[in-house]
């Protein structure tokens, strides 16, 4: 079975999230929420609904989050962590993602960024995911 097509697993504790890593030009767009305390940066996406395979959960929360539609999506990997808010364990399944249109902050989306492998340079804090894991894993792909 294809990435794409899980469902949420029974049998992982904690939360499980897909992500989109949104690449453009060498760099890759990160969100900040409106509610949320810090000023961390993320990868678009979010929780997996009941019933939902990830391919499911990635498009509507690029629609969601940024107004846009998937062009095309590639599985980058599943990687773990500790949720800074909730103190639990967290897996997110990470998609390499091109879109069509202009990404426009919606929902629950504050704004975004840009950011390419020096994040930090730029004085953005970025999750531990994206920042230890996902970035990595998209620089000795290639793609940034």
């Amino acid at each position: 079975m294809k990435p794409e097509d899980r469902l949420r697993d029974p049998n992982l504790d904690g939360i499980q999230k897909v992500g989109a890593a949104i690449v453009r030009d060498g760099k890759v767009l990160v969100v900040r929420k409106k509610d949320q305390p810090s000023a961390e940066y993320y990868m678009p996406g979010g929780r997996m609904e009941e019933g939902e395979t990830q391919r499911e959960t990635l498009f509507r929360e690029v629609r969601e989050e940024l107004c846009v539609d998937i062009d095309y999506f590639e599985y980058v990997g599943s990687f773990e962590d500790r949720a800074v808010f909730e103190g639990t364990p967290i897996v997110i399944h990470a998609y390499l993602v091109t879109v069509v249109g202009v990404p426009t902050a919606a929902n629950e989306v504050r704004e975004y960024a840009w950011i390419d492998q020096h994040h930090e340079r730029q004085g953005l804090e970025v999750s531990s995911i994206m920042a230890k894991q996902v970035i990595p894993a998209l620089v000795k792909a290639g793609r940034l």
